[in-house]
């Protein structure tokens, strides 16, 4: 993992009203009318990665009533809408996660809101622990599958109608895929746009890997036993989001891809001893080496 996170407060929900996308949609459009084509979330530490853009809006997610606010360290918690080379992006800076005391349906209200508002392609990012030995601190990992160990599921409310938090808030959902009870075999992650990504990283000379995520609960970190479990399941590198994000934007037939930024080795796999702090900094190292990709990732995809 990646390093343990300490959350500033507990996470939730600005209020206890439920998240209505039209209503988002209306106090966004009151500021910008742009519709963007690519939507992009940034993990631990990578918000910088889109500074220095003009751009259109720029919403603290307190604005956006039922957007939650993230409480972990290196989550800005801004939703931004402008445009990167000039092609139409909208960027959360910034992620929530489960860790966080919220539900699966809570963190992923952003992707369902980047679909309200035209985006036709997903790009998560992460920061991760790398466990196969190619997966050396300072590297990228093109997502091309996911073990995914979190046990929650935003895509059990497609055939419940809506989700319910333990202080009994519910959210209804807009209509997602028929299936039985919810049930069916999609692919995660999209090939179109992985070989996009994979020629965007080659036209930047940045050498990305492909490899295996494994997505954990948090926020404490695997155990030494742990990182051999996910080893013999496949996974190359692990984290504590996107797993929810991949799920929710294919049920709601969003293209999505995923590029991890591997920061540390996981636990077992060195001497060191993780922390949040060293992850966040560490970052600041493969951000160039992202923003170079996402430059080009973005002019293909719109």
């Amino acid at each position: 993992m990646t390093g343990l996170p300490t959350p500033r407060a507990r996470a939730g929900t600005d209020d206890s009203r439920a998240f209505d996308t039209e209503e988002a949609l209306r106090i966004i459009r009151r500021r910008t009318s742009l519709v963007p084509r690519t939507a992009l979330v940034l993990g631990s530490g990578l918000g910088p990665v889109v500074d220095g853009i003009a751009w259109d809006a720029a919403f603290p997610t307190t604005d956006i009533p039922g957007l939650p606010r993230s409480t972990v360290a290196g989550h800005a918690g801004r939703l931004l809408i402008g445009r990167w080379s000039g092609r139409p992006i909208v960027a959360a800076q910034g992620r929530s996660h489960l860790y966080e005391g919220l539900t699966a349906e809570e963190v992923t209200r952003m992707v369902r809101l980047f679909a309200a508002l035209g985006a036709k392609a997903l790009v998560l990012t992460n920061a991760s622990g790398g466990i196969a030995p190619r997966m050396t601190p300072g590297s990228l990992m093109l997502v091309e599958d996911q073990v995914n160990l979190q046990w929650r599921s935003p895509l059990r409310v497609s055939f419940e109608g809506a989700a319910a938090d333990a202080a009994g808030r519910t959210a209804a959902l807009p209509p997602l895929p028929e299936g039985p009870r919810g049930l069916s075999a999609r692919p995660a992650y999209s090939d179109e746009l992985m070989a996009k990504a994979a020629r965007a990283a080659a036209n930047a000379g940045v050498r990305m890997e492909r490899g295996i995520l494994g997505v954990m609960l948090g926020p404490s970190y695997e155990t030494p036993a742990e990182i051999v479990l996910l080893e013999r399941m496949g996974a190359d590198a692990v984290c504590m989001s996107t797993g929810a994000e991949a799920a929710m934007a294919a049920a709601l037939g969003l293209p999505t891809i995923a590029i991890s930024c591997v920061t540390n080795w996981a636990t077992g796999k060195s001497g060191a001893r993780l922390s949040h702090a060293d992850v966040t900094s560490s970052v600041a190292g493969t951000a160039p080496l992202l923003k170079s990709v996402l430059e080009r990732l973005v002019l293909s995809l719109t």
